[in-house]
């Protein structure tokens, strides 16, 4: 069982940025690591960023981005790669990607997707003056269901935590360079979530206490009023 969990969020494509972040999280001796997916359309190197998932061992899923690759559609997007542009490996990785994957922890099962579950574009959001209000009613059968204790996803480049009442919902954000890209550990033994940050260079900024009292705490995304305040992982 995970007890200590590496969470990487999106990719598009930084190569360089994705080395950091799993040189670090090796060193920092986690039982496994974890991708949201999206490797593609960025300025970097896919090729390599799937030669590192693949040699690190981390646990990814497809995104819709490099869905989108694979069904040749959306290439006008900024920064988009074209499937001829990439090795057969780097293919082979992308086609293999499941859209969801179940891992258990030592505080209960955790769903690792993209969107939520098998849907890539799904957002969740309770709503902010900034954004409004994204339910899911996938979302709701699975907190009804009691199978999972967490789940990880990414798709909104925003390193936030969602309360509900059974089950906790994280973003996982964003490697992504003009997106304060970071990465995080979930400790499930000392119930903490850490954030870190690459810029002004790599660093700790934020380690959340997930046995604290939570502000707000929804039953399920119909719950969601537009009256909350993210819980983030910035400085």
């Amino acid at each position: 069982m995970i007890s200590r969990l590496g969470i990487i969020g999106d990719v598009h494509a930084e190569h360089a940025h994705l080395a950091i972040a799993l040189d670090y999280l090796q060193r920092a001796k986690v039982d496994a690591i974890v991708c949201t997916g999206d490797i593609v359309d960025g300025k970097g190197d896919v090729s390599r960023c799937c030669a590192m998932l693949a040699e690190h061992g981390v646990r990814t899923v497809r995104g819709n981005h490099d869905r989108w690759l694979i069904e040749g559609k959306a290439r006008h997007v900024p920064n988009a790669h074209l499937a001829s542009e990439l090795d057969d490996f780097s293919l082979n990785f992308l086609n293999e990607l499941p859209t969801q994957i179940c891992l258990a922890t030592t505080q209960g099962q955790l769903l690792l997707c993209h969107g939520v579950a098998n849907n890539d574009l799904q957002k969740i959001w309770p709503g902010t003056t900034r954004m409004p209000i994204e339910r899911s009613s996938k979302l709701d059968e699975i907190i009804a269901n009691g199978e999972f204790t967490y789940m990880i996803n990414g798709h909104v480049h925003y390193r936030t935590m969602i309360n509900f009442h059974t089950f906790t919902l994280f973003n996982a954000g964003t490697l992504k360079g003009d997106h304060r890209p970071g990465f995080s550990i979930l400790d499930c033994e000392k119930d903490t979530l850490t954030g870190f940050e690459f810029y002004p260079q790599l660093r700790q900024v934020r380690s959340l206490d997930l046995s604290a009292p939570p502000e707000r705490v929804f039953v399920n995304t119909l719950d969601f009023d537009g009256d909350w305040h993210p819980i983030t992982l910035y400085a």
